[in-house]
């Protein structure tokens, strides 16, 4: 019998060491494992459908690690483990940027987004007075200097039109789209050097956007999330992910006015571009190297 114990103490405490050293190295929860199976889970259903010029397709439930640790000290293994417990050795974390904490976040329904940003030609079916920007002027140019809330109305008719709600991607629903999969600061890699080919940006823009889906897309066949115009989502701004949603809806809760948007755009470095890469304004403001992607929801 006191054999016995022993061996289920050392199981217990191997066990319960084991899963200290999985949540403090950031791997995926055995949950979703199970349910979606090892990363990268999710991605286009094959599904697609078009709504007054908008090509919309299905993105897959799955999950994704949400966040970057590149603009905070992360520490390391032994820090992060006795962080948890408040005790002090190892290279502890040091302050959390508004990309941290990294965590996983399970998109646990499917959606629909639009593979490219809207352009003034599909602007303007709803809004046919609306003044292009000299920076943006062409009919397959993003349209810009829309803000949230002119992108939320656009959303609101386009639902009028078709058989899916539309509305703007959450937070999350962008970020696991723009990863497509990838765990690194760009869809394709971690060195920016490769982003002249997937982004309009500062480093080959000149002085405007360039048409939409004239670059390489990502794995799931969608274009120009890094670079080219920032796009709206629907959450409010928070300094950090501490208490963020982990289903992929967005974080509509808390009192901050601003509104997000992500991905970068033509005339910001490379870091902003990247896809973890987020920035906040009030829902009124527009910027020429803003614009929008929407997202929907239904049609099955």
């Amino acid at each position: 019998m006191r054999l016995f114990l022993v061996i289920v103490g050392i199981g217990v405490l191997l066990a319960g060491g084991g899963v200290i050293v999985w949540t403090a190295a950031d791997l995926p929860p055995v949950g979703l494992m199970v349910r979606h199976g090892f990363p990268p889970a999710g991605g286009p259903t094959g599904r697609e459908i078009t709504i007054e010029g908008v090509r919309f397709v299905e993105i897959g439930a799955g999950y994704f690690r949400m966040g970057s640790w590149s603009q905070c000290d992360r520490g390391d293994l032994p820090g992060r483990i006795c962080a948890r417990f408040k005790l002090p050795w190892g290279k502890q974390p040091g302050p959390q940027g508004n990309e941290a904490p990294v965590h996983w976040v399970r998109i646990a329904r499917p959606y629909w987004l639009s593979v490219t940003e809207v352009t003034n030609s599909q602007y303007a079916r709803f809004d046919p007075e609306y003044e292009r920007s000299e920076c943006s002027p062409g009919d397959h140019h993003p349209v810009v200097e829309v803000s949230q809330d002119d992108a939320r109305r656009y959303c609101e008719w386009l639902s009028g039109r078709g058989p899916l709600a539309v509305r703007l991607p959450s937070e999350a629903e962008w970020e696991y789209a723009c990863r497509a999969g990838s765990t690194t600061e760009y869809c394709f890699g971690g060195d920016e050097a490769g982003l002249v080919e997937y982004a309009w940006f500062g480093a080959n823009a000149g002085d405007g956007a360039g048409e939409v889906g004239t670059l390489r897309a990502n794995r799931w066949g969608l274009f120009d999330l890094h670079g080219n115009v920032w796009e709206w989502c629907g959450d409010r701004w928070h300094d950090d992910y501490q208490g963020a949603p982990d289903d992929g809806t967005a974080w509509v809760e808390g009192a901050a006015p601003f509104r997000v948007f992500r991905g970068g755009g033509w005339r910001w470095p490379a870091v902003f571009c990247r896809s973890a890469g987020r920035v906040g304004l009030l829902p009124v403001g527009r910027w020429d190297s803003l614009g929008f992607r929407p997202a929907a929801s239904g049609g099955r």
